[in-house]
């Protein structure tokens, strides 16, 4: 169990949440998130945005996905009553891992869902990045909404804090050692 505490007061959500500062802006993300939450499905075009906006690297694989399956994957994501199978089901669609997934569900789905980030990660206490994303999913989204609840805030305000808490404190990632990652150190 990861056992995320902020590292700030929640009072200081507000200003943390002003902080936020990504590069990429997130007007368009919710703007598209806001027309998928009355469609209810993603169309190929703005699933193709948000999967750019939170992970752009594998934008050849997010590509290969044809509208008929986005459609068909997100507008079952969105509708299924089963909460374990929201984040699986759109991890079906080529290149979304469950951090994209993730984002997608933060920002399309008409319940609360947080963003998984390695800043949001360590705003939370978390110093090294989880092996498996999936696996800490359920504990982050009832630590987030229960903190949201607790602070009077939306989900949407809290991402922005976690990821403006940690640009502040100048965390920009976690060390590949912290990641899980085999890391080869310098012969002596």
């Amino acid at each position: 169990m990861a056992h995320f505490r902020p590292r700030f007061p929640l009072d200081e959500i507000p200003r943390w949440a002003e902080a936020y500062t990504y590069p990429l802006g997130d007007t368009e993300p919710v703007e598209i998130g806001a027309a998928a939450k009355a469609q209810g499905y993603l169309t190929r075009p703005q699933f193709l945005a948000i999967a750019r906006w939170k992970s752009p690297r594998p934008a050849k694989h997010h590509e290969k996905n044809d509208a008929a399956t986005v459609e068909a994957v997100t507008r079952f994501a969105f509708t299924t009553p089963v909460e374990s199978l929201r984040l699986s089901a759109l991890t079906l669609l080529k290149g979304v891992q469950p951090r994209t997934a993730s984002a997608i569900l933060h920002l399309c789905h008409r319940d609360p869902y947080p963003m998984m980030d390695v800043r949001a990660f360590w705003s939370l206490g978390i110093d090294e990045e989880p092996r498996d994303w999936a696996a800490v999913w359920a504990e982050y989204t009832d630590t987030c909404r229960s903190i949201a609840a607790e602070a009077k805030t939306d989900l949407r305000t809290l991402d922005r804090a976690l990821w403006g808490f940690s640009d502040h404190s100048g965390q920009v990632a976690m060390p590949a050692a912290k990641r899980g990652l085999n890391v080869k150190k310098d012969s002596p």
